[in-house]
Order: C-alpha cells, then structure tokens, then sequence
C-alpha cells in the first residue's frame, strides 16, 4: 500500500506566495493526502487563500517556523511527513521520488536540492554553492537540511521529538543531524524553486554572512543557536 503523505507549510502573511506552492502540490504525479497550513497570526489573507484551496488551517500564536512544523505533523494524518516553505514551488515528481526513497526501509528522510526562482548569476552561484555543501556534509557523515522541502516518516519524526522550537535558524540542520540514530537521511536529485525575497530585501552580504554562514558555524560549535542573538526578520 502506498504510504499516505501530509504537506505542512507555516506560515506568516504568505498570500502572495502560497498559491504558487498549492498549484505545485496540485501538478505532483502523486496526489498528496492532505495539505496542512500552520498559520501564526497572518494579516493579509492567507488563511482564506489556503482554506479556498482546500488545505487544512491551524491557527497559533507566532512563535517561529519550527512550531508551525511540529504543530502541522501533529495534526497530520499521514504515514509521511512532507515539510515545504510558503515560497516555494515543487517539481512535479518531488512526492513520487520521496515515497521511492522511503521504500528502503533504512530510510526515514531526506531533503531536495534548491535554487532561486528568477535569481541574478551571482545568486545561483552562491545557491549552487549551498547545494555542493549541503551534499558533501551527507556524505561525510553529517545529514545536512535547508529547510525549504524536507520529509520524514511520520513516526520517525515523533521519536525525535520534532524540530526544536528554541532555534530560529539551523533548527533543519539539527533535526536532519539528530535523525542519524534512527535511520538513513537522503537527499533527492529533485530540486525546488525558492523566493529571492530574503536577499532582495536585506542584500546578499548580511543574508548569507549572518543568517546562514555565522548562525552554522555557532550551531556546529555550540550544538545550539540562540534566538536572541539569531532572529531572523521577516521578508514579505
């Protein structure tokens, strides 16, 4: 029996971006059980935007992108677990090739690749990059996870207890980490588009120094990233 998949998305005043996301889910060569949308407090319509699409709406208060994740699994009435960011926009086999992947059952989860939808030479090549080195720390021993698309069995995911809610950054990276003692975390050949907006809004230079090279770094040495010193503000 095919193992059924539900789609989580948190969410943060994402009515601009969503429907792109949802008609995504909507081309996928296997249809998914269900689309859950955890929404934190939105102003600007997206709950009607995801409820007209016929997703599930869970309201909760605004406590960062990893509540709304575990929030979503909680809720989640599928086998398998298929996290995805509001601007983002999947291939059409990315869920047929995650259900493949989970067929080994030495596999519990695993990430897509990712690249930036209309982005200018400069931003492929430094996403072009991220994928290099999200690939080289899988095969050294060490899952790496962007967070944009990932998936896990549904029950491995309970045993890890979720994503930590304490982090605002690298909390992807940890759980993709924390995953090894259970099973395999692979990474899918698929690759999903993702919103230029972060590195439009506060430039490319402190978007990736700050957000992502210093926040690792920190994490790999601390095994946390504190959210007082790491919050990333929002990009809309």
């Amino acid at each position: 029996m095919t193992a059924r998949v539900s789609v989580v998305v948190p969410t943060l005043d994402e009515a601009r971006y969503l429907p792109r996301l949802l008609e995504s889910l909507r081309r996928q060569t296997v249809a998914v059980l269900e689309v859950i949308v955890a929404d934190s407090g939105s102003t600007d319509g997206t709950r009607e935007v995801a409820a007209a699409a016929g997703a599930t709406v869970l309201e909760g208060e605004r406590k960062g992108p990893g509540e709304g994740r575990n929030r979503g699994a909680r809720a989640a009435k599928g086998d398998v677990l298929l996290f995805a960011d509001a601007d983002t926009i999947l291939p059409p086999r990315l869920v047929e090739d995650a259900l493949a992947a989970l067929a080994d059952p030495g596999v519990i989860g695993g990430t897509t690749g990712f690249a930036p939808e209309e982005g200018t030479r400069l931003e492929g090549l430094l996403f072009l990059l991220a994928n290099a080195y999200q690939k080289a720390m899988g095969a050294w021993g060490f899952p790496h996870n962007a967070g944009y698309c990932f998936f896990f069995r549904k029950e491995a995911f309970e045993r890890l207890g979720g994503i930590r809610e304490d982090m605002l950054l690298n909390e992807t990276h940890d759980v993709a980490i924390r995953s090894k003692a259970l099973g395999r975390f692979v990474a899918l050949p698929d690759v999903v588009r993702t919103s230029m907006r972060r590195f439009r809004k506060y430039g490319v230079a402190r978007t990736v120094l700050q957000e992502y090279v210093a926040s690792t770094l920190v994490y790999y040495l601390t095994g946390r990233t504190p959210s007082d010193r790491f919050r990333p503000k929002p990009a809309r």
